[in-house]
């Protein structure tokens, strides 16, 4: 029997890796305030107003600001609902907060019942560390459900300015970054398009198309904007950084390599960063511009599995094959549950034809929970060697 499947998975994987590893990791998604948000229970919130001031606290206290805020329910539903304000909100910077009880006695105390056709107002407080900045989400859970409200009033003003007019670059690109982070898709590609019209050379309204795109699974599309990208004018590493990321995932490897390396010759790069880029001159074909990079991590001590793991690829497509089990091994070692490791060293080891190391590789992957395409790779390799 000639058995070719996990070589041909092997190519597979080192795509699947570097997609996952370059794709943007959001949260759930979120709303913003000003809009009417739909819980699943039937119950509409929208958050009115947030006002942020100073806590006034004595001499050798840990600084803090109140929180206090707004909001209505309306509920459409035929079920009634009852709502507790200090134990069914939280509000999230980089911290977690509770609901608590103001001086004043603004916030709203007692547990109340929203009826069908019914509407309720309610005033929430918070006290939080004065240090943390994030943009405050008000969170909501309500039977096993919950939304989350970007609770800003600066974007609330320019989704509301964007319902009348086409934002300037540098608004709708500040929007256009929430949305998309809160995965608001089809919100932020009606801003954007028309961002897009009127600015076509702004490298961030790019970007964020072609994110949207990309999230939409419109492939062509996403390609299409991020080719308007000019390298050239990009100057700034995070930007460069964030091109890249989707460059790679869109297989658009040679403008990777384009933006990253002007920053990567003068030592401004992460360890991530020239990671990626190593990645990306593997896919270009450049395996020396890659080894390099990938021998100074190592060289500075990089616990990275994925560095490992990106190094071993490297040994198999130039034909060494007892080096590339040698750094799949070492991924392994430093990441157990990496499922495409465990999955490519079994490749290592039937192409050394130890058809049962190779096996125990595989059986190994099905016993991590992988994804389902490795899944489905690691069935059919066994399948194929059940002589």
């Amino acid at each position: 029997m000639n058995f070719c499947k996990p070589q041909i998975y092997v190519t597979r994987f080192l795509l699947l890796l570097l997609i996952t590893a370059a794709a943007v990791v959001s949260a759930d998604p979120a709303f913003l305030m000003g809009e009417d948000v739909v819980h699943p229970s039937g119950l509409v919130l929208s958050v009115n107003s947030i006002e942020r001031r100073p806590f006034a606290s004595g001499l050798g206290v840990a600084r803090h600001d109140e929180v206090l805020i707004n909001m209505t329910f309306v509920n459409t539903g035929v079920k009634t609902y009852r709502i507790d304000p200090l134990k069914d909100f939280a509000l999230e910077l980089e911290s977690r907060f509770e609901p608590l009880l103001d001086r004043e006695q603004r916030a709203t105390r007692d547990a109340f019942n929203v009826f069908p056709a019914g509407q309720s107002r309610l005033d929430l407080y918070f006290k939080i560390d004065s240090s943390q900045k994030y943009t405050p989400i008000l969170c909501f859970d309500l039977e096993d459900s919950s939304v989350r409200i970007l609770c800003d009033a600066e974007l609330q003003r320019l989704l509301q300015k964007s319902n009348e007019s086409t934002l300037r670059s540098e608004e709708a690109v500040k929007i256009g970054k929430v949305l998309v982070e809160s995965m608001r898709y089809t919100l932020a590609e009606g801003i954007l398009r028309r961002a897009v019209a009127a600015d076509p050379t702004n490298n961030q309204l790019l970007m964020l198309m072609a994110s949207v795109e990309d999230a939409s699974y419109n492939r062509d599309n996403a390609a299409h904007y991020l080719r308007m990208v000019n390298p050239a004018t990009i100057a700034d590493r995070a930007e460069a950084v964030a091109v890249a990321k989707l460059a790679v995932n869109l297989g658009f490897y040679d403008l990777a390599v384009s933006v990253l390396s002007p920053f990567e010759m003068v030592g401004r790069l992460e360890p991530g960063e020239r990671l990626l880029l190593a990645r990306a001159s593997y896919y270009e074909n450049d395996l020396a511009a890659a080894m390099r990079i990938l021998d100074a991590l190592i060289r500075d001590g990089s616990k990275d599995a994925v560095v490992y793991f990106t190094y071993a690829n490297l040994y198999d497509r130039q034909g060494n094959i007892e080096r590339a089990i040698e750094f799949w091994e070492k991924a392994i070692a430093l990441a157990p549950d990496h499922t495409e490791a465990h999955f490519n060293l079994g490749v290592g080891y039937y192409k050394q034809q130890q058809i049962e190391k190779a096996r125990s590789c595989w059986q190994r992957v099905l016993l991590l929970k992988p994804d389902s395409e490795t899944l489905r790779a690691a069935e059919e390799a066994l399948r194929s060697t059940d002589y």
